[in-house]
């Protein structure tokens, strides 16, 4: 990379911060972004904990669904069998 050579002296920035002011704003803000993030993260926590109880929910409503069709068509073999049942 070929950086070409400025005619004149570097412009001034407009705002000049000491170093020590500056490290310590950069500190706090480090600090904060990983407050943020880390905030951010464990809020996603319940949102996940709900989506995977709601899925649990879901699954195990259609097992017990399918066991109760299950036994409903063992009851009706069952009656059809049994000579209590029978004219």
């Amino acid at each position: 990379m070929v950086i070409a050579a400025m005619d004149g002296p570097l412009p001034k920035p407009a705002l000049r911060i000491p170093p020590l002011p500056a490290s310590l704003a950069l500190v706090c803000m480090a600090v904060g972004a990983v407050v943020v993030i880390g905030l951010t993260t464990l809020a996603l926590v319940p949102l996940l904990l709900g989506l995977g109880l709601l899925a649990a929910w879901l699954v195990a409503a259609l097992l017990l669904g399918w066991a109760g069709l299950e036994g409903l068509a063992a009851l009706e073999r069952w009656i059809e069998n049994d000579p209590r049942f029978q004219r």
